[in-house]
């Protein structure tokens, strides 16, 4: 078994270094104990692998299972009748609707960038400070992810847009909560969890369901009538809805639009928040480094000169973004999470040192331990350098051995490609509106909760660009 680092308090065992010291204590830790340790932490013994075995972990998703973690953390079982559906099935939508199709979705992303923008943030040339952008970048999200979802017609509507932004820090309150129980017996927690929602007493994903539900309907409804009265002269619509409607074992005599809002449940959930996050964490990195602002200015100047009169970029028009996409990765690499990525060990497992695990363990992965070492990142790893990847061939969506942000393997995140292109487009957008800067003109730290970050909740100043700067 992994070496099991000391500790002093019975029970609490390193929880309280864990929540309060986590940076130092991990680093302490790898530097005593090497490369794979266990901790006992919120009533059980957890491993934590780092940079020479993280590859193990992702490589082999026979053994480690992120989505079993998910399953018991996430009471999705109590709330819908397939909890969150068949995860091979989840990924393929992904991969085959979403990622493999941006290029169609592309001037419709740009068009929702553009209003969303212009909703959110003005027009107005007078400075305005905004606080806590998480907020209206979730809703930028949103918009842009529920125009593929659900569609144009529906995209524009508040009570979607609402559904789409809220439903996963809904459903995340499960994770938020401290498993203080786990003290008690391991996965009491998660046990106890269930029985609000079993008893009807809270259910998160109800009211979603049900908005879905209604538009989804409408639509369904709408389109088929469509198709029978134009025929071969029908446009059809290109988003996830239509996607469902024409697999094989949809039934146009027998519509379960409940079961169509259920399949979209999952995509949001994995969708919206971590986009967000990203695209917050990205544009507070830069407000907080005003003097590469001019730089990516000129870039993002040079490339709207592809632009069509309505403003909408070709494609291509992304792979020429080199210093934005190296800002953007730079700004993924130092999110600050020091470990993440829970995964269940499905059966009694040997690591390549000899370290075994038995099956029902749980192994995080040590981001840190990636994101920090000087042999993977080059010099000065802790410090941003914001074309550390500049003509290097590695982009915000590749995954490496250096880069783990969106995990590794054949389970790596199949929606890493719509999320750094969605980053991209905001960037390349807000970069040519405003000029912005942090209201304490300082750089602004992460909020840090345990191992894990949020973005800053910080003021920042945003001026509307003149023609001339």
């Amino acid at each position: 078994m992994p070496p099991l680092v000391r500790y002093r308090i019975p029970i609490i065992g390193h929880t309280f270094s864990y929540l309060f010291d986590s940076v130092e204590f991990f680093a302490q830790c790898r530097k005593e104990y090497g490369d794979i340790f266990s901790l006992y932490i919120w009533g059980q013994v957890r491993t934590f692998v780092g940079k020479e075995h993280i590859h193990e972990v992702l490589a082999k998703d026979d053994v480690f299972s992120f989505k079993e973690i998910i399953r018991k953390k996430i009471p999705g079982d109590a709330m819908y009748a397939e909890g969150f559906g068949d995860s091979r099935y989840n990924i393929m939508v992904i991969k085959e609707y979403i990622s493999k199709r941006l290029e169609i979705y592309n001037e419709r992303m740009q068009t929702s960038l553009h209003s969303s923008i212009q909703k959110y943030f003005g027009e107005s040339r007078e400075s305005k400070v905004f606080h806590n952008l998480h907020y209206p970048l979730n809703k930028v999200v949103a918009a842009l992810i529920a125009n593929i979802f659900v569609g144009e017609e529906e995209a524009k509507n508040d009570e979607v847009i609402a559904t789409f932004a809220e439903f996963t820090s809904d459903m995340a309150i499960f994770l938020a909560i401290p498993p203080i129980l786990d003290f008690i017996y391991p996965g009491l927690q998660d046990y106890i969890n269930r029985i609000p929602v079993r008893l009807g007493l809270y259910n998160p994903a109800a009211k979603h369901r049900n908005i879905l539900v209604k538009h989804i309907k409408k639509q369904v409804d709408k389109r088929l009538k469509e198709r029978k009265v134009c025929q071969d002269s029908w446009e059809r619509p290109n988003d996830l809805i239509q996607e469902f409607i024409e697999e094989k074992n949809f039934d146009p005599n027998n519509i379960d639009c409940a079961a169509i809002a259920d399949k979209l449940a999952f995509i949001i959930f994995a969708s919206i928040i971590t986009t967000s996050r990203s695209c917050t964490n990205a544009f507070i990195d830069l407000a907080s480094r005003p003097e590469y602002i001019q730089e990516l200015y000129e870039e993002q100047l040079q490339i709207a000169k592809e632009a069509d009169k309505s403003g909408i970029l070709p494609f291509e028009a992304l792979d020429k973004m080199k210093k934005l996409d190296s800002f953007v990765k730079e700004s993924l690499r130092l999110t600050g999470d020091v470990v993440g990525n829970p995964h269940l060990v499905l059966k009694d497992y040997t690591f390549s040192n000899g370290l075994q695990l038995p099956k029902n363990h749980v192994v995080d992965l040590y981001f840190d331990d990636i994101c920090q070492d000087k042999s993977l990142q080059g010099p000065n790893p802790k410090s941003f350098e914001p074309f550390r990847y500049v003509n290097k061939n590695s982009p915000a969506s590749k995954i490496s051995k250096d880069f783990t942000v969106f995990g590794g393997g054949k389970h790596a995140c199949p929606g890493r490609f719509i999320a750094t292109t969605q980053i991209k487009l905001f960037m390349h957008n807000i970069i040519l509106k405003y000029n912005f800067r942090t209201e304490s003109g300082k750089v602004e730290e992460k909020l840090r909760i345990g191992p894990m970050t949020f973005p800053s909740a910080c003021g920042v100043i945003f001026e509307k660009r003149n023609a001339t700067n």
